[in-house]
């Protein structure tokens, strides 16, 4: 196992990566630390491989905001971004972007991003296609238990983060030759960034 975690896991050191955060949050930020070391390890234990080394511009802020984290939701994502960091097979280019982009989202935009992509399956079509296939989220209150107003602001995050992106989709029966006007949250696109985010934040596949 790489050395970076298995620190993490021993608690060795440890305020080396969380930096303020120990010093502020103490026993509570190093437990966390420790159980996304632990996490991580099982996630890659699970798909039968063992940690490589992880880059220090990933590795470091990601421990130092997984660290404060208290969310579940939240720090099952944190676990899962580090096991695609540290896996030796490479299957995700985790970078330090997704470390900052995480790092802004509630378990709310969480929720929200991931029923979008369910709706979107952009694996289907062609990447060229993905941001000129709307998604209509009206029914996302309903089917995720949340408000409407809880939607449009998870939308707008995610559309300031380009987790998606506003619809450019021309219905040329009812659209002619308008041009293309940024739409409301309520129809947005998947985006390349967003989709491979998303696998970023979910434990590495066999």
């Amino acid at each position: 196992m790489a050395s970076d975690l298995i620190t993490l896991l021993e608690g060795a050191a440890l305020t080396k990566f969380i930096g303020p955060a120990a010093e502020h949050y103490g026993k509570a930020a190093l437990e966390r630390a420790q159980h996304l070391g632990a996490a991580a390890y099982r996630y890659l234990a699970n798909v039968g491989r063992e940690a490589a080394p992880v880059a220090p511009n990933v590795l470091v802020p990601l421990v130092q905001a997984a660290a404060l984290e208290i969310d579940e939701t939240l720090a099952a994502k944190w676990a899962a971004l580090l096991a695609n960091a540290a896996d030796p097979e490479k299957q995700i280019a985790v970078t330090a972007s997704y470390v900052e982009v995480l790092r802004q989202l509630s378990s709310i935009d969480a929720q929200v991003l991931e029923h979008l992509y369910t709706k979107a399956r952009p694996d289907d079509r062609s990447i060229l296609d993905w941001e000129q296939a709307p998604v209509y989220t009206q029914e996302f209150p309903a089917a995720l238990q949340l408000s409407p107003t809880q939607v449009s602001l998870s939308v707008e995050t995610l559309l300031r983060l380009r987790l998606c992106t506003p619809s450019t989709y021309k219905n040329s029966k009812f659209d002619g030759g308008l041009s293309p006007i940024p739409s409301p949250t309520f129809k947005v696109c998947p985006t390349v960034f967003g989709y491979e985010f998303l696998r970023a934040c979910m434990p590495p596949l066999v």
